[in-house]
């Protein structure tokens, strides 16, 4: 029945992989024949961090704010966001594919987060970053003041920055990747490895093993060891930010109209989906959901909601599409004017109307990415309805026409005041009661109406106790190889303090996950060393774990390269010597012979298998007399039918034993029967000895 099952759901997510893959197509389509959009430059991005682990001391600078907030878990964070942890702090970022994190006394910056790049900046403190699976083509960059670290294949690794700036430690515990610096100086840096960078020309530096791991290392560990026994299920895609907590606090049913549905199993009666959580103003999307359960990401971020049997259940995104993050899946309903701020939650199959500004290819991308198709869910209407919703989005029209499912469902409809919409204030705490007349009449409101954000709208103020956040830490420059996002210049009250690198980026080596670079890579250094023709890679052997690179560069450079040559046939020769030692069981076979031993070579072999076949018979020949079940007449036609032709011969072995009679002592007990029944072995012997072992079985 599971195979069944399992069968059935490929089957479905084959269908909603090629319904999606349909509307993309179609969306497209509908995309470049509108002459009158918008450039997609000026899209939101399609992919966020999760402030998904929080301990301790933190804060929060939001981009375009100029006050610390809270850093609420479930926080989207994106460009031009900070984050300072305070003494014995701990936070955690997930990326969808991987995990940034940061211990105590740290400050980072999100400086460029889209679908291809993922660069942060490390000003002080300890960074850990684990990439669990990459695209072709992304990468992500660690910016410090002396270095730049790019990774474009999975990993581990750990960056220190001293809390004066000066020098930066890079620990590659599994992967590799490429560090550059100043005047074009690029090193490569290898799985087993601890690295310290005195300066920015990358010169000064220092290489030894790993050694030791403290408390830092071993949370990180287990927050990895997390993610690979919960990490994603087959109805979710592995893109969806979130996704690994879904199992823990849910379960997954199949529903014949809606595919795949998530309930949620820690809520209590009368729950409802955005409700639980508050709003804040995140650029460039504007009004953004923050929910308060410890899942609550992913089902607010991607897919839709849905009242099935009496209980709110979320309908994911097609399993093998990458989905496009939104804000909130919800549509907002205006209650007067000046009244309070009310929305419902999404259906599967209904059409999201951003209130920021997007073309038609974001319209259509985060719509067809988050809407699974099912049973009851037609392709072409779907296209029909974001298209035809386009064209007053656009406008900046209400939507007319539409019958939401989920507003008329039971606890669906939330409102708040419009003061507590724009404070960040809990929804909960200060949910109005709307009268369902006056809700069944409200239009669903176009972008443009919604309340506008005041300097309260960036995040729920910090608490009295907690301390005060400098930010000198922030102002210290760093070194880069892409020029940040556009938008965190924007933000930023001070001159930018990342200085770009004018190097070109390279594909980083493809080091097979868990081995160091010394042990394994040995093979390999001397035509890897000449390789590169910039001027500080051929100073990497000068540094201290660079011995063992000299020593292997030395070795061709070495006039008595041959002897290695020589050696090398030296270690095979005692290899094709030392065949024949281990032969010692050649006495064994030679032992054989001493039954028949052959003068002749080829008689030799023909009395080898003659011995071997009356070896055999006589074993199956006792054995059947002490089973009573030997029947010659079918076994003997097959296996012993040359005996016969060849028993003509076995008068010219009789004089063997005479001639043998020593080593027959040592086989006296094995040939003793064999001799006296070898005249006819199927007939005679047969009677004359069966008797016996029969009275005595009947005896007993």
């Amino acid at each position: 029945m599971r195979r069944l099952n399992g069968v059935v759901s490929s089957v479905r997510g084959w269908r909603a992989l090629m319904g999606v893959l349909l509307l993309l197509w179609t969306g497209l389509a509908l995309a470049q024949s509108d002459d009158g959009q918008g450039s997609d430059s000026a899209d939101p991005p399609a992919r966020v961090a999760r402030l998904s682990y929080t301990s301790g001391d933190l804060g929060l600078m939001p981009a375009g704010g100029t006050e610390w907030a809270a850093a609420d878990m479930n926080r989207p964070l994106t460009n031009g966001d900070k984050l300072s942890s305070g003494p014995d702090a701990r936070a955690e970022l997930e990326l969808g594919g991987a995990a940034l994190r940061i211990s105590n006394q740290t400050d980072i910056g999100v400086l460029n987060l889209s679908d291809q790049i993922g660069q942060f900046e490390l000003t002080q403190g300890t960074l850990s970053i684990t990439v669990r699976n990459i695209d072709q083509g992304a990468s992500y960059e660690i910016d410090t003041p002396t270095l730049a670290l790019v990774i474009n294949q999975p990993g581990t690794f750990r960056v220190d920055v001293g809390a004066n700036g000066n020098g930066t430690s890079l620990t590659v515990i599994d992967g590799g990747g490429i560090v550059y610096g100043e005047n074009n100086a690029q090193r490569e840096v290898f799985s087993g490895r601890s690295y310290q960078f005195g300066d920015s020309s990358l010169n000064d530096m220092t290489v030894s093993d790993i050694e030791g791991r403290d408390e830092f290392d071993a949370w990180c560990n287990d927050r990895d060891a997390q993610y690979a026994n919960t990490a994603g299920t087959q109805y979710v895609s592995p893109d969806v930010v979130g996704s690994q907590d879904l199992n823990q606090y849910g379960d997954w049913q199949q529903d014949e109209d809606y595919g795949t549905v998530w309930y949620p199993t820690t809520v209590v009666a009368g729950w409802a989906p955005y409700r639980l959580g508050h709003w804040v103003w995140i650029g460039p999307w504007g009004w953004t959901w923050v929910d308060q359960m410890p899942w609550g990401f992913a089902p607010y971020h991607y897919g839709r909601w849905v009242y099935l049997h009496e209980r709110w259940g979320w309908v994911p995104c097609a399993p093998r599409v990458r989905p496009v993050y939104a804000p909130a899946l919800v549509a907002f309903v205006g209650i007067g004017t000046g009244g309070p701020v009310g929305w419902f939650p999404l259906g599967p199959h209904e059409v999201y109307n951003p209130w920021y500004r997007a073309s038609r290819n974001y319209y259509t991308n985060v719509n067809v990415t988050n809407i699974q198709v099912t049973r009851n869910i037609n392709q072409v209407t779907v296209i029909n309805n974001i298209h035809n919703q386009y064209d007053l989005y656009r406008a900046g029209r209400p939507m007319t026409g539409v019958n939401y499912v989920n507003r008329a469902a039971p606890h669906a409809f939330t409102a708040v005041s419009a003061q507590d919409f724009a404070s960040a204030r809990n929804v909960q705490a200060n949910q109005v009661r709307v009268d369902p007349q006056q809700l069944a009449r409200a239009p669903v409101m176009a972008a443009a109406p919604l309340q506008r954000p005041s300097s309260a709208s960036f995040g729920q103020p910090r608490g009295e106790n907690a301390r005060p956040l400098p930010a000198a830490g922030f102002n210290r420059p760093v070194v880069a190889v892409r020029a940040p996002a556009a938008g965190v210049a924007f933000h930023s009250a001070p001159p930018s303090n990342v200085r770009v690198l004018n190097v070109q980026p390279q594909n980083a080596p493809r080091v097979v996950s868990g081995q160091s670079f010394p042990r394994y890579g040995t093979p390999a250094q001397p035509p890897i060393a000449p390789r590169p023709a910039a001027p500080a890679l051929p100073q990497v052997p000068h540094f201290a774990p660079a011995q063992q690179m000299q020593q292997v560069q030395q070795a061709p450079h070495y006039p008595p390269e041959q002897p290695e040559v020589r050696q090398a046939p030296r270690s095979q020769q005692p290899v094709v010597q030392q065949a024949p030692r281990y032969e010692p069981q050649q006495p064994t076979m030679q032992q054989a012979p001493r039954y028949m031993p052959p003068q002749p070579s080829v008689q030799q072999q023909q009395e080898r298998e003659r011995q071997a076949i009356l070896e055999q018979e006589q074993q199956r020949f006792e054995a059947a007399q002490r089973t009573h079940q030997y029947v010659p007449e079918q076994q003997a036609p097959r296996q012993y039918a040359p005996a016969p032709r060849e028993m003509p011969s076995q008068p010219a072995y009789q004089p063997q034993p005479y001639r043998y009679q020593p080593p027959e002592q040592y086989a006296r007990p094995e040939m003793a029967r064999p001799v006296e029944q070898q005249p006819h072995p199927q007939a005679a012997p047969h009677p004359q000895h069966a008797p016996p072992p029969r009275s005595d079985n009947q005896q007993h």
